[in-house]
């Protein structure tokens, strides 16, 4: 499985990568609680809950207008049959591709493969 996030966003009319960066930075401050949704799918199977999104580290370009960024997270798990109630914290790094065209950012975690169900 893989997850993806789109959130429209404004461009100026002259784009370079320190303005791409900084707007990339204040839109993941901005839709942190979207984009623990975006994470959490990848939680689901155990009870997590993403909370408390920031970016860390740099963002690194693979082409003007895509990379990479880092994301720290509060990883929030909790099932009141097993009595377990706990917060750790995590990383995931994302990719992210622009699209001018459209004025979207689209944000895509990493591939996990899903596990096939056992025999019996």
């Amino acid at each position: 499985m893989q997850e993806s996030w789109e959130f429209e966003i404004a461009l100026p009319l002259k784009l370079t990568n320190q303005i791409l960066i900084e707007m990339i930075k204040d839109l993941v401050g901005q839709k942190a609680k979207e984009i623990g949704i975006l994470l959490s799918y990848y939680y689901k199977g155990e009870g997590g809950l993403v909370e408390d999104v920031k970016l860390i580290d740099d963002i690194n370009f693979n082409t003007p207008t895509s990379g990479t960024l880092k994301v720290n997270f509060k990883l929030v798990n909790f099932n009141a049959c097993l009595d377990i109630h706990s917060i750790n914290r995590d990383n995931m790094v994302l990719q992210f591709e622009l699209d001018p065209l459209t004025n979207k950012i689209k944000f895509s975690g990493p591939f996990w493969a899903e596990r096939e169900p056992d025999d019996v």
